[in-house]
């Protein structure tokens, strides 16, 4: 079994925790977990652009339950909620 989290630390390690040659700062970072809780079994994994409800459904309906998504999800420059 492996955690969604456990997904996302393999993609960042393959990446070596960089961008552009310079470390992520995770404070910083727009790549996190927004929603949902990282610590379950990763069933599947969606890319897309834009996290559209029509995108999220069908990643539902696939089974899957991590989407990355390219964009933000709230078109605030950082998913900013408050």
């Amino acid at each position: 079994m492996m955690t969604i989290q456990q997904a996302i630390s393999n993609i960042k390690s393959y990446h070596k925790g960089e961008i552009f040659g310079k470390p992520i700062d995770e404070e910083k970072t727009r790549d996190k977990v927004l929603y949902g809780d990282d610590g379950q079994e990763l069933k599947g994994i969606v890319t897309t652009c834009f996290a559209s409800v029509d995108v999220i459904r069908k990643a539902g309906e696939m089974g899957a339950n991590l989407i990355i998504s390219h964009e933000a999800l709230f078109w605030n420059h950082g998913d900013h909620t408050d």
